[in-house]
């Protein structure tokens, strides 16, 4: 049976910049949350020039479904696509603003599945590994913070 070994890539560091709120569609509420930040890892470190999170507010079962791009700019002026998508669960105290399509206030414990793309050469590597995310976000403080591993 093989076993799961992770390498970490960086540490997120993101600030929730705005807030959109698409409505309630036919899947439930849509929301688009903004972010710039920082990441930090042991071959990576720079800015995160701009993101978005399509958040899907879940009303059955109280999941968030997160769907976000970020573009990420290198101290070294490299750049990076990076995708990611995964669910958190709508703690109980912001389950009501939720279902009524209100930015839920709250903490939550993302979980995502993360790719990333670069034209850099000297991290090439990258365009060919799956990683994960453990996040952390407090929707009140207006941050958003994930470990990025690779899965080796």
């Amino acid at each position: 049976m093989a076993t799961i070994e992770t390498r970490l890539l960086f540490k997120l560091e993101m600030r929730i910049t705005g807030v959109e709120t698409v409505g309630i569609t036919p899947r439930g509420p849509r929301i688009i949350s903004y972010v710039n930040g920082v990441f930090d890892g042991p071959e990576l470190k720079g800015a995160v020039v701009s993101g978005t999170d399509h958040i899907l507010l879940r009303p059955n079962d109280m999941v968030a479904e997160l769907d976000a791009r970020l573009t990420l700019r290198s101290d070294r002026d490299e750049f990076f696509y990076v995708r990611y998508s995964g669910f958190t669960d709508i703690p109980s105290e912001a389950r009501e603003a939720a279902a009524a399509g209100i930015f839920p206030p709250g903490k939550f414990k993302p979980r995502v599945a993360v790719r990333i793309e670069t034209g850099s050469s000297q991290h090439a590597r990258l365009n060919r590994i799956q990683a994960i995310g453990i996040g952390q976000a407090d929707t009140v403080a207006g941050t958003v913070d994930y470990m990025i591993y690779a899965i080796e």
